[in-house]
This record gives structure tokens, C-alpha cells and sequence, in this order.
């Protein structure tokens, strides 16, 4: 036997332990409420629902329907067994079928305060960079026993609004920036929003006033460059339910073809659905190394509503 043909079993087998991890980090990310945790287990499109009837979420807004779905159960638990793994390594996909078993339960003065479903989860997964992402995922169910009310009654008053939608408005606002689309991310401005950004590089603003002034800024640099993207990293929640903390990486093309990348961190305070403060947190030595100092006159003019 060849050097190479010992080799592939080997890296099919790794394969298939990675693709198993991959989807036990999916249950165990959601019955511990890691969110965070949870998006890194999917690609950014996620197809869910049986093969009549598919549907395509973004990997936030799927995170944020399993979110809602436990949001009125007090624990989740999922088990998954007998793993059937295929692995095409040359196209880079795989798929993973699983019994599943889920435990949802709530204290309270339920009847059956418990709610157990059985199934099978199908997954497809595709080969990244940063390894398997799950792209699909169906949930077949067998049978079920406790009581669903559990899942869709709440168990105590609604929070307001702005615990729930702090950290899905600030991905709202950076996904339309990101899509170019600043009618919606316009949309989760409030009209007094401050923008703050205090370690801005000199002829940079450091703060804006207003919503006006915010959205001249954002109509210039969208504008202005070829290209944006804006992809959240993680998510975290402030003992404030009215602050998200939001990594997110820049992605952009500069107007002069030449490629800027940035790590940012964004402070948002969300009242009412509507976004208060944004404070910008990023690396401008790395701002510095990668835009010139005329580009980046040009941009804060530009961005400031002067060009």
C-alpha cells in the first residue's frame, strides 16, 4: 500500500470526527444559550425545513429564532446519537444524520412542565477555511410527549423590548451597511443618535451628532468605496439590556482598488428599537498602515458630506 493510500483513510476518518464535533457543538451551544457560539457552527446561509418546502436564513437570523423559540423554557438538552456521516472530500461537503432526543422544561406551575421530542436531525456541512460549517439543517420529528404550551406561553411579563433587540438591531444596522442598503439601516437610527469614535486618527470626526449627521457620514463611505463588508464575529449582552457589544471584522475595497481590513468592536445602545449611541472601537494603527493620508482626508470628506 502507497504512503498516499494510507493517508486518505486517515484524513477521512478525521473528517468524519470533525463533522461529528461540529454538530454536537450545535446542541451544546443551544442548551447553554452560547449564541455566540452557536453562529460559529454555521455558514453565513443556512437552507432549513424539509426538501417541499426550503427556506434560506442568514446565520443571525437563524441564531435568533432558536433563541426565540427556548426564550420561555427555563432549560434545554439535547442529545444526539448514531451518527451516519458521508464525506465527498474532493467536492468539500458532508453530510451527518442523528437521532435526536430534546429535553425543554420550566419552572412554574405547569401540569407538565416538561416537553420531550424525538427525531432525526439531517445536516449538510461544507469545508471552509475555519473548518465544517453546517449549511443545512432539517429537523425530522418522531413523536413527542409533555406538554408544547411551554414553549409558547410566557412565564413571566415580556422584557422590553430593547433586552430582546439590542443585539439584533445592531446586526440589522451593520447588515445593511454591509449590503448597501441605508434605507434600512437608516430605519434603526433614532433621530438624536450619537456616533462616537473616540480613537478616530487626526482630520477624522470623533463624534457626530444627530441623525443626519450620521447618515452623511455613512451615505459618503458607502459611496465612496467599492466595496464593504461587515461581518459580525460575536455578539455579547450588557447587564443594560439597552447595550450590545458587536465584533465585527471590515472587509473593504478602497476607492483607489487597494484592500482595507479592520477588527471593530461597536457599542450600541438600542432604545426602542431605535439605535442611541454607536461607539466605534478599531486598530488605527492598522487604519494608518492601510490608508494614506490623503485618502483618508478624502474619506472624512467625503464622509462628512464636503466632496
Amino acid at each position: 500500500m502507497t504512503q498516499g493510500a494510507q493517508q486518505r483513510p486517515a484524513a477521512d476518518l478525521r473528517d468524519r470526527l470533525d463533522v461529528i464535533a461540529q454538530c454536537g457543538r450545535f446542541g451544546w451551544s443551544f442548551d447553554r444559550r452560547d449564541w455566540p457560539a452557536l453562529a460559529e457552527v454555521f455558514a453565513e446561509q443556512v437552507v432549513i425545513g424539509p426538501p417541499d418546502e426550503p427556506h434560506t436564513l442568514t446565520r443571525a437570523e437563524l441564531v435568533d429564532a432558536c433563541a426565540a423559540q427556548v426564550a420561555g423554557v427555563s432549560s434545554t438538552e439535547h442529545r444526539l446519537s448514531d451518527h451516519l456521516v458521508m464525506v465527498n472530500r474532493s467536492a468539500g461537503t458532508a453530510s451527518c444524520t442523528a437521532q435526536y432526543q430534546v429535553w425543554h422544561s420550566r419552572a412554574g406551575a405547569w401540569p407538565d412542565a416538561r416537553l420531550e421530542n424525538a427525531g432525526h436531525y439531517r445536516f449538510d456541512l461544507r469545508a471552509t477555511p475555519a473548518g465544517w460549517r453546517i449549511t443545512r439543517l432539517v429537523a425530522t420529528p418522531t413523536w413527542r410527549s409533555g406538554d408544547p404550551a411551554i414553549l409558547t406561553t410566557p412565564s413571566a411579563p415580556a422584557a422590553p423590548a430593547q433586552a430582546q433587540d439590542a443585539q439584533s438591531v445592531a446586526r440589522r444596522f451593520l447588515g445593511a451597511i454591509s449590503d448597501r442598503d441605508l434605507a434600512t439601516a437608516f430605519a434603526c437610527l433614532a433621530e438624536d443618535v450619537v456616533l462616537d469614535t473616540p480613537f478616530a486618527p487626526p482630520g477624522s470626526p470623533r463624534r457626530l451628532d444627530g441623525a443626519d449627521a450620521v447618515r452623511r457620514r455613512y451615505t459618503g463611505v458607502v459611496t465612496a468605496l467599492r466595496s464593504i463588508d461587515l461581518p459580525v464575529v460575536r455578539t455579547e449582552a450588557f447587564a443594560d439590556p439597552q447595550w450590545a457589544l458587536i465584533e465585527y471584522t471590515g472587509k473593504m475595497v478602497q476607492p483607489n482598488g487597494k484592500d482595507y481590513t479592520n477588527h471593530y468592536y461597536g457599542m450600541f445602545q438600542v432604545v426602542d428599537g431605535k439605535i442611541k449611541v454607536l461607539r466605534e472601537l478599531y486598530d488605527t494603527y492598522r487604519f494608518a498602515a492601510q490608508v494614506s493620508a490623503a485618502d483618508r482626508q478624502a474619506l472624512c470628506q467625503v464622509s462628512l458630506g464636503r466632496a
